[in-house]
């Protein structure tokens, strides 16, 4: 990361902490020691690489306590900071929990495979449910604090310092706005969309006319 020709820009994100960067690369030279692989198969070790963090995203990479995360918070917000207990809301919270629970139990089944071999599938499916699971919990979070709910989070330039996909108590306004990078990062929804139809129902899988040439040859 420090080599001639490697620029690092932070991106600064809706939360106002730079967890990501753009990083350029001009006339890089890497060392063959540096490499990871063998030579000509990149796209094996990328993927390799995006499946586990796809799996690591989706929260099997452990095995998560009962009601805990994201829908802890807002259990924790429901019994102590909600006054007008609405049935509807109510309804809305047992059926978020009963969606965590299931991809809590999916996620461990994906954590068993992983620890086998290389992850399969199940990594895109826990990351496209904890993807919008995680953003309808912190939705419902925000709704439960009312006017509340749109106050009391700064939007400071920061380095970030706690890079969990879910927070600690008290933090549903901020993990509100950092759930939107959850359908993003790791790979998009519509990715984890396409790999489930081509490689779980055994889809066709979307026309490319460029996969045979070299990525230089590539239009773009």
């Amino acid at each position: 990361m420090h080599a001639p020709g490697v620029d690092v820009r932070p991106l600064r994100q809706i939360t106002g902490e730079a967890e990501f960067n753009e990083v350029y690369l001009t006339d890089v030279r890497v060392p063959d020691a540096d490499r990871v692989g063998d030579v000509g198969e990149g796209w094996r070790v990328s993927m390799t690489t995006l499946m586990n963090e796809r799996t690591s995203i989706g929260g099997g990479t452990g095995t998560p306590a009962r009601g805990s995360g994201a829908i802890a918070e807002a259990v924790r917000i429901w019994r102590d900071e909600v006054v007008d207990r609405r049935p509807a809301e109510r309804d809305r919270l047992v059926r978020l929990w009963a969606e965590a629970e299931a991809l809590r139990l999916t996620n461990m089944r994906a954590s068993q495979n992983r620890k086998a071999g290389n992850p399969g599938p199940e990594g895109s499916i826990a990351k496209l449910m904890f993807a919008e699971v995680n953003q309808r919990i912190y939705e419902l979070c925000v709704d439960l604090l009312g006017p509340a709910g749109q106050v009391g989070y700064d939007y400071e330039m920061r380095r970030a310092e706690y890079l969990g996909l879910t927070g600690p108590p008290g933090s549903a306004r901020k993990m509100f706005l950092r759930s939107r990078a959850n359908s993003i990062e790791g790979g998009t929804s519509e990715i984890q969309r396409n790999i489930l139809g081509e490689r779980v129902l055994g889809l066709p899988g979307d026309v490319r006319v460029d996969k045979d040439r070299p990525w230089s040859e590539v239009p773009r």
